[in-house]
This record gives structure tokens, sequence and C-alpha cells, in this order.
């Protein structure tokens, strides 16, 4: 008896032992996995989701859904790329999983593909006739078709029944505001709303159709309601300011933000956020007292300082954003701080514009010493080699920052370039054809990038190929019909610049460019009179462009009409000056406004500045040579204007130049 029941208690174990072998066998191994992301998923953490649903196939590569749950994952986290394959895979492992064809076809749709989209759509509900993806799908396709009619009628038949979806509301709401039908778009969003309470597109859909109704508080009400729905999204917040703003009750707006960035005082982006809102309507002084005073409250805080910054650069104080971002280099003592090397970073950049290579390259180094392959650094660095014709050097630099970055596009240029510099030409023409299988979307930039290689090498011909191409298909793009003027300009073909830079005009008559385009075209020309009205109505269009007004003042010193345009053109300089205070070309434009008033001390002073800057420019040389002859200095003098005469580039004075060389000895 005793034996029989020891036989009975094995067989117990080894079906139990069998039973919980079973149960931990693949199939449900990877079934635990599979629900165990889709609960992830729910909650929106798509990283930790992911795992799980790559665990799934990983113990079974045929596996269909976590595919399809790693596409919804990759749409959600913005990598469209990512999740068509994920998609694709799908519907290649079963062709029967209906949500996967459901998404391909809204790829398809978002291709232009129209019948396309329609065929999957009516597939998925040949099999499921009230798959509400497919359903909203064919409604979207019928909209795209122009079948509006036909998609209104569908779209009314399957809302509130088989879709409940907020997407397809919005839809039908489409339709009626496409044909002015306010009344109808509203009924349906209300509609839409009565099933889906926290749907806060429909909210904002509903507003905006009250707004063009000019019923400002119902839109009001239905922002509030929007915000107590998702009190912690501060863009429902922004979005109410704005409204205010917008409706004219501008004091309700500031109170709007002012509750929203006291609500939580130490949260950064708050402030930033409010200072862009009055930066981005013209109200400087609020935007700046908004970034300030996130500073008093945040002592320590890099980003409303960069926001500061950035503002000051954008409001055209380049050395208030200098001062804030030195602020920021006392904020921390470790050299490796992210913060403090994006702060050197940004510093280099200002200096960089500003011409200052010295300066730029100096903390550029710095962070390269700290993080060599700072992607922002090496960029700087390889740009400030290109200007200085180092291209052995910038090519290593440019390589740093394509392997960190890849799809930066400005990197790929810049290391073509580089490689082009070192007459590398097929190494530069490589790169940017790689670049462009890299990011196809990228192909005006990079075909511009090949016309500027061939233009390097006088290849005139290819260079205008290039440009054309983009022109063809897109004629206004007056961008690259600039470029092609300036190429036929360099190519001596007036001719065909003149007709470039007209086309411009003819296409942009408020636009200063194409005036300014034609100013360059007559200089070239020798017609002074003709360049300096056209600098004079491109200012007429904006008076703060510094560079035409720099222009100006240079050419009614040499060009103008006696002592009455030398006054105004250092009137002209100073103004220059105000707007973009770091130029070089500016400075020697005031200095050889003040040698043609015979204020040589002052001439020296500017000119002496512009030099310093850029050592090697014959023009820059040649004024400052004849400002030290006239002040009684022939040895400057002989200095400089034999660097003048030493450049192979020709200049306008370099007859006097030569003469007034001969007379120092």
């Amino acid at each position: 008896m005793f034996r029989k029941k020891i036989i009975i208690d094995s067989i117990a174990l080894l079906l139990t032992i069998a039973v919980l072998t079973a149960c931990s066998g693949p199939e449900q191994k990877k079934a635990k996995f599979y629900s165990k992301g889709k609960a992830l998923y729910e909650k929106g953490e798509f990283v930790k989701a992911n795992l799980e649903f790559k665990n799934a196939v990983q113990i079974d590569p045929k596996y269909a859904d976590p595919y399809y749950m790693m596409g919804m994952i990759a749409l959600k986290s913005g990598n469209p790329q990512s999740a068509y394959g994920k998609f694709s895979k799908a519907v290649e492992l079963l062709p029967q999983h209906w949500g996967a064809q459901a998404q391909l076809g809204k790829f398809l749709l978002g291709a232009g593909k129209l019948d396309d989209a329609l065929a999957k759509a009516d597939i998925v509900l040949k099999a499921e006739p009230k798959n509400e993806e497919a359903l909203i799908l064919k409604g979207a396709v019928l909209i795209k078709k122009k079948e509006t009619e036909n998609a209104r009628r569908f779209l009314e038949g399957v809302l509130g029944k088989d879709v409940r979806n907020p997407d397809g509301y919005l839809l039908l709401t489409s339709i009626f505001l496409q044909n002015g039908d306010r009344e109808g778009a509203e009924k349906t969003l209300r509609e839409g709303i009565k099933v889906n309470e926290k749907a806060i597109s429909l909210y904002l859909a509903l507003a905006d159709v009250h707004l063009q109704k000019k019923e400002a508080d119902e839109a009001v009400g239905l922002m509030r309601k929007v915000i107590e729905i998702e009190p912690e999204a501060g863009g429902h917040r922004l979005a109410l300011a704005g409204l205010y703003w917008g409706l004219g009750k501008e004091p309700q707006a500031a109170e709007t933000l002012k509750t929203y960035v006291e609500a939580v005082p130490s949260n950064e982006e708050r402030w930033v956020q409010a200072a862009s809102f009055y930066a981005e309507r013209n109200r400087h002084t609020e935007a700046e007292r908004q970034l300030k005073e996130g500073i008093r409250q945040n002592g320590k805080s890099f980003r409303i300082r960069f926001a500061l910054s950035r503002f000051y650069l954008a409001i055209n104080r380049p050395d208030q954003a200098v001062s804030i971002l030195k602020e920021c280099l006392g904020l921390s003592n470790d050299p490796k701080d992210p913060n403090i090397l994006q702060t050197k970073n940004s510093l280099a950049g200002i200096y960089l514009a500003r011409e200052e290579n010295e300066k730029a390259i100096s903390y550029v180094d710095e962070v390269i010493k700290e993080s060599p392959k700072n992607v922002d650094a090496n960029f700087a660095r390889g740009s400030i080699l290109l200007m200085k014709g180092e291209g052995a050097q910038a090519v290593s630099a440019f390589r740093i920052v394509v392997s960190e970055r890849p799809r930066f596009l400005l990197g790929h240029i810049g290391l073509a370039e580089a490689h082009a510099l070192n007459k590398e030409t097929s190494l530069a023409f490589d790169t940017l054809k790689n670049a462009l299988k890299s990011a196809p979307d990228s192909s005006r930039d990079i075909t511009r990038a090949m016309a500027r290689i061939y233009t390097s090498q006088k290849d005139f011909k290819n260079a205008e190929s290039q440009y054309q191409s983009i022109l063809t298909a897109n004629p206004g793009d007056l961008e690259v019909r600039a470029d092609l003027g300036d190429l036929m300009l360099q190519a001596g073909d007036l001719k065909r610049a003149e007709k470039e830079y007209m086309d411009i005009r003819r296409q942009a008559p408020k636009h200063p460019v194409g005036y300014m385009k034609m100013s360059a075209l007559y200089v070239a020309g020798g017609k002074w009179d003709r360049a300096i009205a056209e600098l004079e109505q491109a200012l007429r269009i904006n008076p703060n462009l510094w560079k035409a007004t720099n222009d100006l003042a240079y050419l009614l010193v040499d060009y103008g009409r006696g002592r009455q345009d030398i006054d105004r053109a250092l009137t002209l300089a100073e103004k220059a000056r105000s707007l973009s205070p770091e130029s070089a070309s500016i400075w020697d434009t005031l200095g050889w406004v003040n040698y043609r008033k015979g204020e040589m001390n002052q001439a020296v002073h500017w000119l002496g500045k512009a030099q310093a800057r850029n050592p090697l420019n014959p023009v820059i040389n040649y004024h400052l040579g004849m400002a030290y002859f006239h002040a009684g200095n022939p040895g400057k003098a002989k200095e400089y204007l034999q660097l003048s005469l030493a450049s192979k580039i020709s200049f306008p004075g370099k007859d006097e130049a030569q003469k007034t060389l001969a007379a120092t000895h």
C-alpha cells in the first residue's frame, strides 16, 4: 500500500513538473514578454516596452505582433522610417495582420499613392468591415482624392458606430470647413467630444471654429477646459495666452503667463517659454525681463542664460550675449561639465560670426581638449581652418563631425569643401554623393555644395548645370537664382548675371537682395552711380541692412559727388557699425572715410583694427599704407603697401599704391 502511494505521488510530481515545464515553454515566454510590453506601451513607457517586444521576437523571429507594436512605438517616437520597416515586417510574416496593413496604407497616403492606399483600406475592410483604422484611412483617401461628397457620406455613416476615434471626427470636420459650413463642423466636433470626453484635439479644433465664428468667449472657455483636462501641459496655457493676445486682451495674456511661470518658479523651461512668447510679438523689453527674473529665481541656471544670450543675439546686442555667456563660465568649476562646453561653443560661434577667429579658436581648443569628439567644436574648428585655407586639418575636423553625427548635413558639406580645398576633388564629390544617400531630402543643399566646388575649379558649365537642376524643380528659389547670378558674374558674363538678378527683382520687388545684387553687378562694370542708386533702393526697403549701409558708405567715399557725400558716408559707416559692431569691413570703411576727410589718426586707428583682423587683405593693407603715408610715417606706409602689392589679386587703387610705395624710398 505504501509502495503504491509512493508510485502515485511520483507520477503526480512528474505530471506537475511536465505542466510547469509546458507553461514556461517558448510559446508562453514570448506571450509573457508581449503582454508585458503591451502593458508598458499603454503606460507610455516606450523604451521599456520596446525591450519586451524585442525579447518576444528573439524567442520567435516569426512573431508578427511585436513587430507591429515596435512600429507603433517608432511612430510615437517620431521615427517614421523605422515604423514603416516594422509594419512591413509584420505584414511579411503575417499578411492578415490588419493593423499593420492599415498603418502601411497611411504611409501610402502620405506618399501620395492614393489608389494603393485605398486598396489597402479595402483589403482590411473586406476581412474586418468594422476595422476603425481602415475606415478612417478610407475616409482620408477619399478626401485626398477630392471625392468630398463621397467622403462626407461615408464618414457620416460610420462615425459614432464603428468609428469613435477623434481622427474620424476631425476628418469630417475638415470637409465641413472646406465647404464653409461652420455649423456642421461645430456639430461634428461636439458629437466627437461626447464620445471622447478627454480628446484634446477635438476641443482645440472646436475652439478654432468658434474663433472663425468670432465667438471669442466660447473659444476661451474651451481652452480652459483643455487646461483642466491636461493641467501639466504648459503648451495649453501658452495657447490660451496667445488666444487672449490675438483678441487684443493683452492684460489677460500677461496674467496667464504670470500664473504659469509663478506656479513652478524653479521650472526653467517656463521662463524661457514666456520670454519666447513676448519676443515673437516684438515685446523685447518684457521678454528680457522674463529671462532676467528667471535667472534671479534660478541663480545657477545655464538654460535661462543660454536663452538670454540667444535673445541678445537676435536683437543685435552681441556684446551682452557674450557677457551673459561669460557669466556661465563661473557657474561650474568642472571643465568637462556639458554646460561649460556648450558655453564655450556658443562663445566660439559668436566670435566666429564676428570674424574674431583667434578668440573663436581659443574656445574651440578648450572644448576639444576636454571633449576631443565634440561635434560643435570640431565643426567650428573645421570652418575656421577652411577660412584659413588649411584643407588637410579641416578634413580631420570634419571627419570627426560626420563620424559622430552621420546625419549632420553641414558636416558632410564642410568635409567636401575641405577635400576640394585640399585638391581632393573626387573625395569631395564622393562625400556629397554619400551624404545624398543618407539624406535624400537634402538634395538642394547638396547640389548647391556641388555647384560651389565646380565654381572653385572654374568649371562654370557644370556649376551652372547644378544650379539649373534646382531651379527647374523650383523656379522661385531666389537664393539659388542669386547663386547663379553670382556664378555668371564670376565667369565675367555680366549680361547673364544681370538677367538673373533682374529676375530676382521681378519676383520679389520688395526684397532688398535683388537690388544689392544689381549694385554688385554695376560695381563690377564700373557703373558707380547706378550701383549707388541700387543700394539706396535696398535701404529704402530695409534701412537696417548693415552690409548695404556699409557698401553705400564705401561707394560714396570714392565715387560720390564731393564733400557732402563723404560726410554722409561717415554717418552711414557709423550706423553700419552700430548694426554690426565687430565687422572688419566696416572698420575698413570707417578708416577710409576718415582718410578721405583728412583725419589720419582716426583713419590709422580703424584701418589698423581691420588689418589686424584680416592681415592679408590687399585692399585693407593699401588703405592702411596710404593712411600711414599721409600721417607722415613712410616706414609703416612702405610695410603695408608692400603687403598689398604682394597679393596677386587686382584691386581698385593698385596703381596709386605702386606710386606711393615708390615715394617712400
